[in-house]
């Protein structure tokens, strides 16, 4: 679905309602706006329950403790490298 639409004065931005409703948006529906490439803008819908909910399904039986200190191990590694007077 494609529509042509205007920003007023104060920057807001009217979607139109055909696609308002097609989405499920309604007010108080949050957002990510992207910068893109040749003026292009990227919007898209955020929403913490469905991210929630992909990250749950991605870490599903994995051990998340193991992850998590592999991950800190690494960055401290690193950071001693770049920064061996401070982390001594």
């Amino acid at each position: 679905m494609v529509e042509v639409v205007s920003i007023d004065d104060s920057g807001r931005l009217v979607i139109p309602k055909s696609i308002r409703e097609s989405l499920g948006i309604s007010g108080g529906t949050k957002f990510i706006l992207t910068e893109g490439e040749h003026g292009r803008l990227l919007l898209q819908k955020f929403d913490i329950e469905e991210i929630a909910a992909k990250l749950k399904e991605e870490t599903k039986g994995k051990d998340i403790d193991k992850i998590v200190k592999k991950i800190r191990k690494e960055m401290n590694e690193k950071l001693k490298k770049k920064y061996p007077d401070i982390l001594a």
